[in-house]
């Protein structure tokens, strides 16, 4: 959940006033914002006072963004709320006006951008486009896929030439037979052929980027697939290989904790009682309200991505009404006195999938892969 901590920053002050470059962790992958703006600087030091005092509207602009391209899906994975809740919000696919419209106003202050919520973003065709222009900006780009959405060379080149810093692909399975059992509609070869188009024209074109995470959710189902899945991604020559554990949204079915958690508790994202599925409660604060802005695909500024449904929208930029003006405006401000770090009464924190975890965030480990022999 945090992604600048305070003991993390410290060592890292130096380089960010003399070399105007801040190195940081999103996911355990590390990343590195370069050549920083004095305005950046300054706001990152000032944003970071939102976290000790917690002001309704908050010091100055937001460091962390995410933004969802697309709000549906070309899979049907069974955990997915953008399955289980496809009726919750018209499809919709974010304009790239509008996204313009977001980086023209915030973008100043942006260190990284997560391009991706719920939906699958390479469904949108602005994507590329909407990746160059946020580089424009000197903001971090990172996205994340299933990886299904044809791909062909001209297209790999594109995504390749839009400066994207790094991309997650989804594979919960080193085999089709595991793979197709949670990403259900998928084709693990087009997945594993995209990334190699990817590659390929990273040499055509003589750059490292964007960086390929290949990402494993461990579930029962497939944890014996693990060190299968390793061997897939350095055979591929992918740059990272990561493991995840699995997210258990209550609005996605019932028991779901006897149906998908892994055997070995390392794995886990929770700690359970004797009772099956009885998640023993762990100490949980939330600074989501004050240190990201998300905007959704439907135009709309949210307190946190578990706001599937709209439930608490802070404004909407399609209606006219600027990023900032929500963020910071009387709505988000009577939102914010209400929060409270841990455990709140607003749905989408009572059903929550990260209060309770045993780990901070859900990422279990992210290893660099060394690249195959003759590569």
């Amino acid at each position: 959940m945090k992604i600048f901590r305070f003991r993390d920053v410290v060592p890292e002050i130096p380089r960010l006033l003399f070399r105007r470059s801040l190195r940081f962790r999103f996911e355990l992958l590390p990343q590195e914002a370069r050549n920083l703006s004095g305005r950046k600087i300054m706001n990152f030091f000032v944003a970071g006072l939102n976290q000790f005092f917690k002001p309704a509207r908050p010091f100055g602009h937001p460091v962390v963004a995410q933004v969802e391209p697309s709000n549906y899906c070309n899979l049907a994975c069974p955990l997915c709320v953008t399955t289980s809740q496809s009726n919750a919000r018209p499809r919709a696919l974010l304009s790239l006006e509008t996204f313009k419209s977001f980086i023209d106003e915030v973008g100043d202050y942006l260190l990284i951008i997560v391009l991706w919520n719920w939906g699958e973003p390479f469904l949108n065709p602005d994507l590329c486009r909407m990746i160059a222009y946020a580089k424009k900006k000197g903001i971090v780009v990172h996205c994340s896929t299933n990886g299904n959405v044809p791909m062909d060379d001209a297209k790999a080149d594109e995504l390749v030439a839009s400066g994207l810093d790094s991309l997650v692909f989804g594979i919960d399975g080193a085999t089709e037979k595991t793979y197709r059992q949670y990403r259900k509609g998928g084709d693990l070869s087009r997945v594993i052929g995209n990334m190699e188009k990817i590659i390929q024209a990273r040499k055509r074109q003589g750059v490292t980027t964007p960086r390929l995470v290949l990402r494993f959710v461990v579930m029962s189902h497939n944890e014996h697939e693990i060190e299968l899945a390793r061997a897939l991604a350095k055979r591929i020559g992918v740059d990272y290989f990561s493991l995840k554990n699995v997210d258990l949204p209550s609005s996605c079915g019932e028991d779901l904790d006897s149906k998908y958690v892994p055997v070995a508790n390392k794995y886990r994202r929770y700690e359970y009682g004797e009772k099956a599925g009885d998640r023993k409660r762990q100490p949980f604060v939330c600074p989501r309200p004050w240190k990201r802005i998300t905007l959704d695909a439907l135009g709309h500024i949210i307190f946190c991505e578990m706001d599937y449904q709209n439930l608490h929208p802070f404004g909407c930029m399609n209606e006219g009404e600027s990023a900032m003006s929500a963020w910071k405006g009387d709505t988000a401000a009577s939102f914010r006195r209400e929060f409270h770090d841990g455990h709140n009464r607003f749905a989408p924190c009572v059903t929550c999938t990260y209060k309770n975890s045993t780990t901070d965030g859900c990422i279990i480990d992210c290893e660099r892969m060394r690249p195959p022999r003759g590569a």
